[in-house]
């Protein structure tokens, strides 16, 4: 079975990095940088990971998760959130909103690895959790 993640970032040179990333890790992906087209992505698939930066053009990283976590109610899927910030007040607004883990930008694949690993069930102490998915 193919593992399916869908990367919403704002940053074309950062998904696409992303994208060859995960490629590698044996996933399929599905990448975007608007809101409206991961809810449609998320429509047509329940993805193994999502990861969503915060700083979207059009709607923000925080309002993806509240509705991955809402509405579609997928509260077993990991959500990595990845932003520039890393003050305590937005990484507990990630974790509000139903974020998995937060990975501080600028980051290398190997530190993605690392979290994509962790929020699959592959232990790594050295990755900080906001939560755990919900079995």
């Amino acid at each position: 079975m193919t593992r399916f993640a869908l990367i919403v970032e704002d940053d074309p040179t950062l998904q696409k990095a992303m994208t060859r990333h995960l490629e590698q890790m044996s996933f399929e992906v599905a990448g975007t940088h608007h809101y409206a087209a991961a809810v449609v992505h998320l429509a047509v698939r329940q993805p193994h990971l999502v990861c969503v930066g915060l700083e979207l053009p059009t709607q923000s990283g925080y309002e993806l998760c509240e509705y991955i976590r809402g509405p579609l109610g997928l509260t077993s899927v990991p959500i990595l959130v990845t932003s520039h910030s890393s003050f305590a007040g937005e990484m507990a607004s990630a974790e509000e909103a139903g974020a998995s883990a937060f990975l501080k930008k600028p980051f290398t694949m190997g530190q993605l690895t690392k979290y994509v690993e962790a929020l699959l069930g592959q232990v790594h102490p050295s990755v900080p959790y906001l939560r755990r998915p919900s079995s």
